[in-house]
C-alpha cells in the first residue's frame, strides 16, 4: 500500500479551464519559453529547483538554455496564455492565488489524492490555445512540493522536452512553401547505408558514402549539420566506449571532412543512455576551427548496435553566429533522434508516413 501511495502518477487535469465556446486560438511564440506561476509565500523554496530542472544550461559560445523560465503573476498571466508553455507550481495550502487555482480547478478525485499524497503532476492538453501544454505541480504543503521537484528534475524536463520536440518535429518534418520532408533521400540512404534517418525539406546529403561508412547532412542560414558514422564492433568494445576515441574520432573525421573541426575536450559532457534499446552515451560539447577562429555547440550519441555489431556515432553541431543556437541544435537532435539501426523497419515506416 505504502508503494502505492508513493507511485507517481501523472494525469490529465479534466477540471481545468473548461474552454469557451469559440474557437481556441493558435498558441504562439518561441517553443523553448515556459512561462511560470507560484505564489510569492512559496516562490524562495520553489523558485530555484524549477530552475534546476527545466532550463538546462548548453554549451554555446555565449551562454544559452534549452528552456527558458519567464516568471509571471496575475498581471501577465492572460498573456502567457497565449502561449505553447504554462506551468504552475503551487501546493494545495498556498495562501496565493496560484494556490486558489490548483484548489478551483483540480476535480474531486485528483484534489482527493493529492491530500493523500498520491498525485503531484498534472497535464492538460489546449486548455487555453491550440499547441499548448498546462503543467501543475502540486503537493500537500510548500515541503513536499519542493522535495517532489529537487527528486523528479528529469521527469519535470522530459515532460516539457517532449513535448517541444513533439511539435517542433511537426514543423521541421512539415511542409512549407510546397517542400517537405526528403523521403526520396531518405530512402536512398536506407537502401545504401543500411540504416535510417530522417531529412528534413533543408537539408542535402553534402558529403559521405557508404564505403566511407560516413554520412554528412547539412542546411545553411544558419548552418548546422549531422553526421553518421559507424565502425565494426566486436564483443570486447561491448559497452567499453572511450571519450578519448569519440574524441580522436571526431575530429579525424572532421579534418577529413568538414576544414579542421575539432571537439574543445574540457568542455565535454556526457551521460549513460539507451537509444531504441541500443546502449551508449549522449554528449554535449562545443567545437571550435583554431585556423578560422570560429566554434559554436555540439550535441550527439554513440550507440552500440549489437545485433548489426556496428558501433555508431551521431553528431550534430550548429555555426550561427549572433542568433541564439538552441533553436538549431535542436533541429540536428530531432534527426537523429529519428535514427534507427534497422533499416527495413525504417523504410516500413517511411511507407505509412
Amino acid at each position: 500500500m505504502k508503494a502505492r501511495i508513493k507511485l507517481l502518477i501523472i494525469l490529465t487535469v479534466l477540471a481545468v479551464i473548461a474552454g469557451c465556446a469559440k474557437p481556441k486560438p493558435e498558441a504562439i511564440g518561441s517553443f523553448n519559453a515556459v512561462f511560470a506561476f507560484v505564489d510569492p509565500q512559496e516562490a524562495d523554496l520553489l523558485k530555484e529547483p524549477l530552475e534546476l530542472a527545466i532550463e538546462h544550461p548548453i554549451k554555446t559560445p555565449r551562454p544559452e538554455k534549452l528552456f527558458r523560465i519567464i516568471w509571471g503573476d496575475t498581471n501577465t498571466f492572460e498573456d502567457a496564455t497565449r502561449h505553447h508553455i504554462v506551468l504552475i507550481a503551487a501546493s494545495i495550502k498556498s495562501p496565493g492565488w496560484w494556490g486558489a487555482f490548483v484548489r478551483r480547478n483540480l476535480d474531486k478525485k485528483a484534489y482527493e489524492g493529492v491530500k493523500k499524497g498520491q498525485f503531484n503532476v498534472f497535464r492538460k492538453k489546449d486548455p487555453w490555445a491550440r499547441n499548448q501544454i498546462l503543467i501543475i505541480l502540486t503537493a500537500r504543503n510548500t515541503d513536499e512540493l519542493r522535495a517532489f521537484i529537487l527528486t523528479n528534475m528529469d521527469l519535470i524536463f522530459e515532460m516539457i522536452n517532449n513535448y517541444c520536440n513533439e511539435q517542433v518535429s511537426k514543423w521541421l518534418f512539415g511542409k512549407y512553401q510546397g517542400k517537405g520532408e526528403r523521403k526520396d533521400l531518405e530512402r536512398k540512404i536506407a537502401e545504401e547505408y543500411g540504416f535510417g534517418i530522417r531529412v528534413p525539406r533543408m537539408f542535402e546529403w553534402e558529403k559521405g558514402t557508404p564505403k566511407e561508412r560516413f554520412l554528412w547532412l547539412r542546411a545553411l542560414d544558419p548552418e548546422r549539420w549531422v553526421f553518421v558514422y559507424w565502425e565494426p564492433l566486436d564483443s570486447t568494445q561491448y559497452k567499453k566506449i572511450s571519450l578519448s576515441w569519440l574524441v580522436r574520432t571526431r575530429d579525424s573525421l572532421c579534418q577529413i571532412y568538414y576544414e579542421g573541426d575539432s571537439l574543445m575536450k574540457e568542455e565535454l559532457t556526457y551521460r549513460r543512455i539507451y537509444f531504441r534499446n541500443l546502449p551508449g552515451i549522449k554528449y554535449r560539447a562545443r567545437w571550435k576551427n583554431v585556423k578560422k577562429v570560429i566554434g559554436g555547440p555540439v550535441v550527439g550519441y554513440v550507440l552500440d548496435d549489437i545485433e548489426h555489431k556496428r558501433r555508431y556515432i551521431l553528431d550534430g553541431a550548429v555555426f550561427a553566429p549572433g542568433v541564439r543556437k538552441e533553436p538549431y541544435l535542436r533541429h540536428c537532435e530531432l534527426i537523429m533522434l529519428s535514427f534507427n539501426p534497422d533499416a527495413r523497419a525504417f523504410l516500413d515506416s517511411l511507407s505509412t508516413r
